[in-house]
């Protein structure tokens, strides 16, 4: 077993009805898990490559998926690391490796490394042996693991919890950006980030459930014979907007609020902050979220269930938009993202519009941001302000690039 330091990042944060306790944590770890590369993968053909990319798992709880590197039969993956809280001594790591194939209904399954005793694990320096699915030879693999007791911090975290670095991932899907035609690319681009800590601020227990009351919500949960059509109908689309594909995609780390402004909010095509809203989920590992609008297919792309994967409760969801903090007239001050809890399928508790905004600043620090309860009258006014300058961007030719992003810090 190694031990080193684990970076933390906690502040006290006081949460509205979701503190989270207990569990027996005399024999758990705080682990760092680093993956480098893998070596000698085999061809598919005598002269073919392949796009391997991995997911490795621990214990079944917690699972991490890497980047797709295209043409390689040694990849080498930059800045793929993983740290996990509250791991047993006991913890199993699994990591599989796959080639991504995209005309196929499946990737190819390369081979697999089993480190059985996570914690007190024996370093290879020449790489783990990557046995493939009739116990042949199918290369090595390269990865590090570091861990140590967990902290009197650290300890009041649920079991596996994920504690970075904040990821994402966006997928632009051609056949949806066709119909919804939200940009000049006919492009339909989906965001989903990891978020450290998320069962910290949202535990079990504040679950929000989809909505009795909601008649669509009815029709997709409920024991009718349409139900099954349509949760699978939900499912497919979610596949069609999230998958990882060798093209349209683009992933990376988020290591600041600024981060946050200049890769998923700034409109790839312009370089500007377009004035548009989105319908969001947070589930039990990500943030999820992706443009919604009056239009039938924009509107339905962005509906909740389909973000959630028609999972029977999220988290948390609703609607956010950006907005010039000063006003629409002063484009180039600071910016703020307003959250609401506008959601019909899951109706989610207006009182945890609170662990929303913990959430979101313990993993982006300093960023700008309001929350609005759906009855709230200042969010109506928003979203009015916000189709008002809607209008005016698709026929201005004011430029907002390089806008400076102002971040004030919160803490």
């Amino acid at each position: 077993m190694a031990s080193h330091s684990i970076p933390s990042g906690s502040k006290t944060t006081h949460l509205k009805k979701t503190i989270l306790s207990g569990g027996n944590f005399h024999d758990k770890y705080d682990v760092l898990i680093k993956f480098y590369s893998a070596q000698n993968l085999p061809k598919k053909c005598i002269a073919g490559h392949i796009d391997p990319y991995f997911v490795a798992d621990i214990d079944h709880q917690i699972s991490f998926t890497s980047t797709i590197l295209s043409n390689t039969l040694n990849p080498i993956w930059n800045d793929e690391e993983w740290i996990v809280r509250n791991v047993p001594s006991t913890a199993k790591l699994t990591v599989k490796i796959y080639d991504k194939e995209d005309g196929k209904l499946a990737d190819s399954y390369i081979g697999r490394v089993v480190i059985t005793d996570l914690i007190n694990y024996d370093p290879s320096l020449k790489g783990y042996k990557i046995i493939g699915p009739f116990n042949q030879y199918n290369g090595r693999f390269h990865l590090s693991i570091q861990s140590k007791k967990v902290s009197k911090e650290t300890k009041q975290l649920c079991e596996y919890a994920y504690d970075g670095p904040c990821r994402y991932s966006r997928h632009d899907c051609i056949a949806v950006g066709r119909l919804t035609m939200i940009n000049t690319d006919c492009l339909y681009p989906t965001w989903k980030i990891q978020m450290k800590r998320i069962s910290h601020f949202f535990p079990p227990n504040a679950r929000q459930y989809w909505s009795r009351q909601y008649q669509s919500a009815r029709t997709i949960f409920g024991d009718y014979p349409l139900s099954i059509v349509l949760q699978a109908g939900i499912k497919l689309a979610h596949r069609t907007l999230f998958r990882k594909t060798l093209t349209h995609n683009d992933t990376g780390q988020l290591k600041s609020a600024d981060d946050l402004w200049k890769f998923l909010l700034f409109d790839k095509a312009t370089k500007k902050i377009r004035p548009c809203v989105y319908t969001y989920i947070i589930d039990d590992n990500t943030w999820r979220f992706s443009e919604t609008g009056n239009q039938f297919f924009t509107d339905f792309a962005s509906k909740h269930a389909i973000l959630a994967n028609c999972s029977e409760y999220i988290l948390y969801g609703g609607q956010f938009h950006p907005r010039p903090k000063y006003g629409w007239n002063r484009l180039n001050d600071e910016w703020e993202l307003v959250f609401d809890n506008v959601s019909g399928t899951y109706a989610p508790n207006g009182d945890l519009l609170v662990n929303l905004k913990a959430l979101l600043l313990f993993n982006f620090p300093g960023l700008n941001i309001v929350t609005y309860n759906y009855k709230d009258p200042k969010l109506k006014q928003s979203l009015e302000d916000v189709r008002l300058a809607a209008e005016k961007f698709k026929y201005s030719t004011e430029t907002l690039e390089n806008t400076p992003v102002i971040i004030n810090n919160l803490f």
